[in-house]
């Protein structure tokens, strides 16, 4: 217990810090800048459910900057939002029959990483103008609407996002992306049951060993903004215009 609230005080305050460093060190870059969003679905894994397509799947949304630095690789700002639940209503072993616990929060994920494609898709001279890829990063998730807390916890997480996906080149500015992926944690309450009193008859308590997960799926789209430096003259010193 002690632990997840000496991590999330932590990442609350170091986490924002090295997002918006990030954030300044691309900002400077007149070329090759994109910016999207897109809708999805959330799920999740814990000690109320052991399978991400048979909970409660609820809807999402995301917002993102991206820094494409070379044809292979782009750098990914991401904001992703949206319901969070899961239900003993369909129990994975004897406890959650008694058990019987449910939560639904709103969830928000802060989150830094880096796209590798691998095909090349983006150059002038390349064969295809799609491409799947592999998405890692490292980032903040919050919880929002725990009802009655079974433990003393931050509601303010470290996230490791890890994804697959391919994404799709309309046109030199349009980008289509389909993507799902999920995020792993170093935290055991997004469902509010962890550890607990073994000897309680309320039977709240679960795996403290398992860390809960949530997974992100879904589709975007963005744009990206190119800017075209025109050519310049040298000027010879003591020329005059006639």
């Amino acid at each position: 217990m002690i632990k997840n609230i000496e991590m999330g005080i932590q990442v609350k305050y170091w986490i924002p810090i090295f997002i918006l460093l990030l954030i300044s060190a691309v900002s400077g870059y007149a070329q090759k800048k994109e910016i999207g969003g897109g809708i999805g679905v959330l799920s999740y894994t814990g000690d109320l459910s052991r399978n991400a397509l048979k909970g409660p799947i609820k809807p999402a949304g995301t917002v993102f900057y991206r820094y494409n630095m070379r044809d292979h690789l782009s750098l990914k700002l991401s904001f992703v939002g949206g319901k969070l639940a899961g239900t003993d209503e369909k129990p994975i072993d004897a406890f959650s029959v008694v058990r019987a616990s449910a939560f639904n929060i709103f969830l928000y994920e802060f989150a830094a990483g880096l796209e590798y494609y691998f095909l090349d898709f983006r150059s002038k001279n390349a064969p295809q103008n799609w491409s799947p890829y592999f998405y890692g990063g490292i980032g903040i998730f919050g919880m929002i609407g725990h009802q009655n807390k079974t433990a003393t916890y931050s509601d303010i997480q470290l996230a490791v996002p890890l994804a697959f996906g391919v994404r799709y080149r309309a046109s030199p500015k349009w980008s289509f992306s389909v993507e799902a992926g999920i995020r792993a944690t170093f935290f055991d309450y997004i469902d509010n049951i962890s550890e607990g009193d073994l000897f309680a008859k309320n039977y709240q308590y679960g795996n403290p060993e398992d860390n809960d997960k949530y997974y992100f799926a879904g589709v975007s789209l963005s744009y990206t903004f190119y800017s075209v430096l025109c050519p310049t003259l040298p000027i010879k010193q003591g020329y005059r215009r006639r």
